[in-house]
């Protein structure tokens, strides 16, 4: 510490600061205190802005239908603007599945480019877009997951009249809850009051009408019915009774006929994460066949798919393998695609491909459920897909030894998760394979 000398002002006393530089830091935090004040009106006011532009653009779009529910939220908004379309009514769509689809009144696809991760926010500019289209309705996938965000999506963004409910299956556990009650349950209570609510027959429960009494919203049931059916066939691309069969309830709702339904479905889009299939030919002039059904994600929804798939193509009796792709952001995905396993609800898989992160910790979780079901279980690293493909052409090639009688007849499925190695799978495909309609 140095000395204080004789004559030398006491300001610089330790401990003791000159006035002028105390005067200099309440002028600093005086200038923070505005800039922050500032910068607090300008956000209010930009939010003012944004409300009254909002309110303004929703005016102008007479009819808004929602598309929630936990599988086939795209294919049923493609199915239900396709059946508006055809009626000669202005709509525009938005689907946010495998990849986000701005679909214009005209029919016209765009890509939504995003920048960053996908926020809720994008639904604004939807509504933007169809009210400069002039849209008369206007149909959107809902992109939430957590109920407290999908309750805000549609009470002030999408504010939609109608909401349609695909079903209410076990995924995004960590958010919706355990079991079908608890994940119905958190979705409808998101529903805004005085909105007319879509559900399956078969996904009702008896208190869903207490619920739809209390928090004041009409809940509208739809059976199955052979009209339905005849029409989930004549579509191009594969597609279930269940997703037709709410759409046209909509469209009924709104006077489409089922006859327009069919004429606007018959050339109608699919989804790009739709079940596709190709013919893989491999190096010893043999060949396979590879269906990506890594879309429908949780179990239930592929079990489904491959049922469908396999009954559309007449191959029962063949051989099938599985390639279960994991993904390190969805460990609750992979402890239920174990669970559901274990209990022995799949049996007729030969092979059993496991690939991804975690993909040797699956293995050995499934290696009880392989002894007892006879299916030989393979685990493959994270990789690049055309060293994966070695590896599934090695499976395929053992199943045809174990069981020389299927020869060519053998099917890969693409089961698990779309994103990340799903997604380069299917881009290597493209690229190397024959497409082959399903």
């Amino acid at each position: 510490m140095r000395p204080f000398w004789p004559g030398e002002s006491s300001d610089r006393i330790i401990g003791h600061e000159p006035a002028c530089i105390c005067r200099e830091e309440e002028s600093r935090l005086s200038q923070v205190d505005l800039i922050a004040l500032f910068s607090l009106l300008i956000f209010l006011l930009y939010l003012s802005v944004e409300t009254v532009r909002l309110r303004r653009d929703m005016k102008t779009i007479s009819v808004r239908i929602a598309v929630s529910g936990i599988r086939g939220k795209s294919s049923l908004t493609r199915l239900i603007a396709g059946g508006l379309r055809q009626a000669g009514l202005k709509v525009v769509a938005k689907t946010t599945g495998s990849s986000p689809v701005l679909i214009c009144s005209d029919g016209r696809e765009q890509v939504i480019k995003r920048r960053g991760r996908a926020t809720v926010l994008e639904q604004k500019k939807l509504v933007a877009a169809a009210a400069a289209d002039r849209a008369d309705f206007l149909v959107s996938e809902m992109m939430s997951i957590q109920p407290e965000c999908l309750k805000a999506e549609a009470k002030y963004l999408l504010q939609p009249q109608v909401i349609v409910f695909s079903n209410f299956r076990i995924d995004h556990t960590e958010f919706l809850g355990e079991d079908r009650e608890q994940i119905a349950r958190r979705l409808l209570e998101t529903v805004p009051a005085g909105t007319v609510v879509f559900i399956l027959e078969e996904e009702f429960r008896p208190w869903m009408e207490h619920l739809s009494l209390e928090r004041r919203f009409e809940l509208k049931t739809v059976a199955g019915s052979f009209e339905s059916a005849s029409l989930s066939e004549i579509l191009p691309y594969p597609e279930f009774e269940a997703n037709a069969r709410l759409a046209l309830a909509v469209l009924k709702q709104f006077g489409v006929s089922a006859e327009q339904a069919r004429q606007g479905w018959m050339h109608l889009n699919p989804d790009s994460g739709r079940p596709r299939m190709w013919k893989v030919t491999t190096s010893r002039n043999g060949s396979f066949y590879f269906v990506s059904l890594f879309a429908a994600n949780d179990p239930e929804s592929s079990l489904m798919a491959m049922e469908l798939i396999t009954r559309r193509l007449g191959w029962q009796e063949g051989r099938k393998i599985g390639l279960l792709s994991l993904r390190a952001d969805r460990g609750d995905r992979t402890r239920q695609w174990a669970a559901f396993l274990k209990k022995g609800e799949v049996d007729f898989l030969e092979s059993l491909i496991v690939i991804g992160p975690g993909a040797r910790a699956m293995g050995r979780t499934l290696r009880k459920w392989a002894q007892a079901t006879g299916c030989q279980l393979w685990i493959l690293p994270d990789r690049r897909p055309e060293d994966a493909m070695e590896g599934i052409i090695e499976a395929v090639r053992n199943c045809r030894k174990r069981l020389p009688a299927v020869e060519g007849k053998c099917l890969v499925f693409g089961l698990g998760n779309i994103g990340g190695f799903g997604c380069r799978l299917i881009d290597y495909l493209e690229r190397t394979a024959d497409a082959v309609r399903i």
